[in-house]
């Protein structure tokens, strides 16, 4: 599957997922039609990957390291994030404080517990790329996989590893928003704040507000070049209601673009204002032969 083909199946599996729960990284309101919608995705790419095999072990690491997990960490996040919002407590804003912040420590135990593999995804490292995501070389029972079943062909030793390790960093970054919330805000008013609707919403794909952050970050146009890409995603996701927790995975995704330019949505952008403008001129009326302008 090209690349092209792989980030419009992408797209049109959030897309579904949004449209199946409102928003699928604040709630989980369909588990059963969330679940389906990731396994068709999945199913998908197996059938696609078992039709056409790899050409050579860089694009089978490629595939195994960083496509097959940016889609099925869904999986595993969704299933997480139904149990923490199941198990939410009825009860004060302390009781519930309570319950996120040992929900934060699981997450953070599961860094802990694969820190090796945890830090070679954070840096993105290539040193044992063929023994972590080479279907041939893969171990009975890798490491966070001993309860899984083997699919031959579409498994390796550290992809599901890379898939929870994405899954998990969505799922810190949820249980951080609601803590904000709930630290900011007295008992009656985190309920409003969390259904509270807001007049901004981003209509397009997260990954073009990425482009607009980054290019903000490195043009250096927010106080005076000293404001952080923290800063300025977490600006964009006050200002249009969305969640960014991504942005720093989501921009690797983008230096990865092989086919794609890398600035496909500022060049999208421009573009458009060129078009706009062009057009605009071409509609000038013109002055009338003879007409004087007055003085």
């Amino acid at each position: 599957m090209e690349i092209k083909d792989t980030e419009k199946l992408y797209s049109g599996m959030l897309r579904q997922l949004d449209k199946i729960n409102g928003s699928i990284k604040e709630s989980v309101q369909n588990l059963t039609a969330s679940l389906s919608c990731v396994a068709f995705v999945m199913n998908r790419l197996k059938n696609d990957v078992k039709a056409n095999p790899f050409p050579d072990d860089q694009q089978e690491i490629a595939f195994f390291k960083y496509t097959k997990p940016r889609f099925y960490c869904w999986y595993i996040y969704i299933v997480e994030l139904h149990n923490i919002l199941c198990g939410v407590p009825v009860g004060t804003d302390q009781m519930i404080r309570d319950y996120y912040m040992d929900e934060l420590g699981i997450v953070n135990r599961c860094f802990r517990i694969y820190s090796f593999n945890y830090q070679y995804y954070l840096s993105d490292e290539t040193a044992k790329d063929e023994e972590f995501f080479l279907c041939r070389n893969k171990a009975p029972f890798p490491a966070g996989q001993e309860l899984l079943a083997d699919e031959v062909g579409f498994s390796t030793n550290n992809d599901f590893i890379f898939s929870k390790f994405r899954a998990y960093e969505m799922l810190r970054d949820f249980i951080i928003r609601r803590l904000r919330l709930l630290y900011r805000s007295p008992d009656n008013t985190f309920i409003n704040e969390l259904l509270a609707n807001k007049n901004r919403w981003w209509s397009g794909d997260k990954v073009e507000l990425i482009e607009i952050a980054y290019g903000i970050y490195y043009t250096q146009r927010i106080n005076g070049g000293k404001a952080e890409i923290d800063d300025v995603v977490q600006w964009l996701e006050d200002s249009l209601n969305i969640d960014l927790g991504q942005a720093y995975r989501m921009f690797l995704d983008i230096r990865r673009r092989k086919t794609v330019s890398y600035t496909k949505y500022l060049d999208e952008m421009r573009e458009a204002i060129h078009r706009h403008i062009e057009e605009s001129l071409k509609h000038k009326p013109k002055k009338k032969s003879g007409q004087t302008v007055p003085k």
